[in-house]
């Protein structure tokens, strides 16, 4: 059995979010909040110190946060975001490269959901009238809601597998 062929059901899924200070890492901006979270509940939830340095923090925060990662099937919403930042801070921490699947709840949701132009997170909740359970706009509550968004996009198209649900594979610094 291929990855893509594996059902959903089975899969070991990762729900992720990074918040950071600014939108381009190349501009200044830093991560300043990363959390995972599985089926159980949260497995990593790190928030900057104001006390610490953020560069020194993140570095020592890091390759924690890519264990949890590679440990499964990535689950995030607007990963291309996060993973800009992930990617930008392991270059400059001089980390071993990334290998990553994933699925993109963002993608999913825009090609399963006939919505207005709002895929902003809190909207497609809304859509599926799901509360969430933590504050949003923090890594921990965005990633426990894009596992909510997730469990509803599935259920919605009755999506059997890893490939229903769009699986994509990232390779960086390989």
């Amino acid at each position: 059995m291929t990855w893509t062929d594996r059902p959903l059901r089975t899969a070991p899924l990762v729900f992720f979010d990074l918040e950071t200070t600014a939108l381009r890492p190349d501009r200044g901006g830093r991560i300043c909040e990363m959390a995972v979270v599985d089926q159980n509940g949260i497995r990593f939830d790190w928030c900057s110190d104001a006390a610490s340095p953020r560069d020194d923090a993140v570095s020592r925060q890091l390759p924690t946060l890519v264990g949890h990662l590679e440990s499964g099937i990535v689950v995030g919403h607007n990963l291309q975001f996060d993973f800009r930042f992930l990617t930008y801070e392991a270059e400059r921490l001089a980390l071993n490269g990334l290998d990553l699947r994933f699925v993109d709840t963002l993608g999913l949701a825009r090609s399963l959901l006939d919505v207005p132009d709002t895929y902003q997170l809190e909207a497609l909740l809304s859509h599926f009238d799901a509360v969430p359970k933590k504050t949003l706009h923090t890594a921990a509550g965005d990633a426990l809601a894009t596992r909510t968004l997730f469990w509803h996009l599935v259920e919605h198209d009755s999506l059997q597998t890893l490939s229903d649900a769009h699986l994509q594979r990232l390779q960086w610094g390989l």
